[in-house]
């Protein structure tokens, strides 16, 4: 499997459970987070990088308040907004999108 298709895959699935989710839009994206998160900067193509290492960055730019509250990814989702929540699964739901085009050119 390339890891073009690969970084496909994991991206379809946090697509799904984004809009698909029962919850707010943060606790979407940590389930979202959980399907792509092992997929690297270097298995996507060279335009859709900078975005990936924009969500990765939005989603880890607090430090854990305790032990408890299960490291940045977790700290930073209980404190953004909605808005920023939907800005960021715009943002991977852009990746993914354009991820489809390229399988059709």
């Amino acid at each position: 499997m390339t890891r073009e298709r690969y970084a496909k895959e994991k991206f379809s699935t946090a697509v799904y459970l984004l809009a698909v989710g029962q919850k707010d839009v943060r606790k979407r994206l940590r389930s979202a987070y959980r399907e792509f998160f092992p997929v690297q900067v270097e298995d996507l193509p060279l335009e859709l990088r900078e975005d990936y290492r924009w969500i990765l960055h939005q989603l880890s730019r607090f430090e854990p308040r305790s032990e408890f509250e299960g490291g940045r990814v977790p700290a930073t989702l209980s404190r953004i907004r909605n808005s920023t929540g939907s800005k960021i699964a715009d943002r991977i739901y852009s990746i993914y999108e354009k991820l489809l085009e390229m399988d059709r050119t």
